[in-house]
């Protein structure tokens, strides 16, 4: 039969006998082959597994759009990456968009997995191809227990169909646990890496590669980041977006030690910092950087996120890492960035995340960092403090900024004749709350005044009538 492939002498190939569970179904006498299950062969066995003997390829799809100003890229259909020849319409002049010195400005930049690409080339020349519809979650308990007493021989061309199956992804990973066996690691390591781009997505292959990356040794790590990084450019970008391949880079990055190594990783890295910054995903890749490897290692990533810390800061995620970037920098590159990020203040102030990264700046309480802010914030108080987001940062310049400061800012509010307005406002009261606070002498006088001035129309407003509660337990504290 036309692609049919067998073996030769199946009594060599025999599975080793092991016990097996009375309550396996099958043991009876009414087995359709004759043969007791300690008589099967690695065919049947692999039966079992939703492994067949036929070497059946997928059905390929092709992307129907029109890509003719450049060549289509491949990318894996399917949890496995095992999709074969599939594209997605990411053509040549879209690659070359990709700022690599900003970056990421192209199309890199809002990068998803499913429109990044890992090559799957998994070869099913050795006959054995899994069943692409769907994991063996069902798998016979006894699986375990065979695996266990096969020798390395017989793993040979089939770890990496086995690490993309619920019991064969776990019993590799008890292999790997148990007493070091150099040979079987060395084995399972080669053949794994051959396919370790495709294996970081699949649900189970994932824990294989994060086992392997904790037993194996430096330098099969070094060859696991070559063959991620060499192959293709964006590869280890793609896996980093990936909700289980960031797992496995995460895993990846703890072990790293050499220079050679973090030299690799952030060279791959960097045409895909905001991404990165701005993905769920990729955001953990990058403050495990900034927490794990010196300001050295970092300086680059740290120039493209300052080059993009507008874009950045206005990301929920990205809000987060820009504040990591700020923890885990010094000299020159902090102020590089707080430089980039103070210029942007007025449009960070009134953006929803934004306003955090202008908080956790003045929650460091570095004067020369806060003078600089306030220089731009100044002329703004009063429109800033109007705003939802605006009017969190306002009172965080009132509370962290010393009374000198404070005063300036109460100062600006006083003098603007639409004040009183602030006293009913849904944010505006607030303000004048914190300002109420923090103020002392002529500049607190100043505010009481105001609200006693206006206080029969604030008895008649909701946020007026908090002013006045802030204003009565205060007097009871005196």
């Amino acid at each position: 039969m036309e692609g049919f492939r067998c073996f030769l002498d199946t009594e060599s190939l025999r599975i080793p006998q092991s016990p097996l569970p009375e309550c396996v179904s099958g043991s009876s006498s009414q087995n359709p082959i004759g043969e007791s299950h300690f008589d099967q062969t690695l065919e049947a066995a692999f039966s079992r597994l939703k492994v067949s003997p036929f070497c059946r390829q997928p059905q390929l799809s092709r992307f129907d759009g029109d890509c003719s100003n450049g060549s289509l890229i491949k990318y894996p259909i399917n949890d496995h990456g095992l999709g074969g020849e599939n594209f997605i319409p990411f053509c040549n002049d879209e690659l070359q968009s990709l700022n690599l010195n900003s970056g990421g400005n192209g199309v890199l930049s809002h990068l998803g997995l499913r429109d990044c690409w890992v090559q799957s080339d998994i070869d099913c020349s050795n006959g054995f191809v899994p069943n692409l519809n769907q994991h063996s979650d069902n798998s016979p308990h006894w699986l375990q227990a065979s695996l266990n007493g096969w020798s390395v021989a017989d793993l040979r061309g089939r770890v990496a169909f086995l690490a993309t199956d619920q019991d064969g992804c776990r019993c590799l990973q008890r292999a790997m646990e148990a007493v070091p066996n150099k040979e079987l690691i060395d084995l399972i390591f080669l053949e794994v890496l051959e396919h370790v781009a495709t294996l970081m997505l699949d649900p189970h292959g994932n824990y294989v590669v994060q086992k392997l990356v904790e037993v194996c040794s430096e330098e099969q790590r070094t060859q696991m980041l070559l063959m991620l990084t060499k192959k293709n450019d964006l590869q280890l970008i793609c896996i980093s977006l990936d909700t289980r391949g960031t797992r496995s880079v995460q895993k990846l990055l703890k072990y790293v030690s050499t220079k050679e190594q973090i030299t690799l990783i952030m060279r791959a890295l960097s045409p895909g910092v905001v991404a990165l910054s701005k993905n769920s995903n990729g955001q953990h890749v990058i403050e495990h950087c900034l927490e794990h490897f010196s300001v050295q290692d970092n300086e680059h990533l740290l120039h493209v996120v300052a080059n993009n810390c507008c874009e950045i800061a206005k990301d929920k995620s990205g809000c987060c890492v820009l504040q990591k970037c700020v923890e885990h920098s010094n000299g020159q590159n902090r102020e590089r960035l707080v430089a980039a990020i103070t210029v942007k203040a007025i449009v960070l102030a009134v953006d929803r995340y934004g306003n955090y990264v202008l908080q956790h700046l003045l929650g460091l309480r570095m004067p020369q960092i806060t003078e600089n802010l306030l220089r731009q914030l100044r002329g703004s108080y009063m429109s800033l403090s109007c705003n939802k987001y605006g009017s969190n940062v306002v009172e965080k310049c009132l509370l962290d900024s010393g009374e000198e400061k404070s005063s300036q800012i109460i100062f600006e509010l006083l003098t603007n004749r639409n004040v009183s307005m602030l006293l009913l406002h849904p944010f505006g009261n607030y303000v004048i709350q914190t300002a109420l606070s923090v103020s002392k002498g002529l500049y607190h006088n100043a505010l009481l005044n105001l609200v006693q001035l206006n206080s029969h129309v604030m008895r008649g407003n909701y946020y007026g009538q908090k002013v006045l509660a802030w204003c009565d337990r205060s007097l009871q504290h005196m």
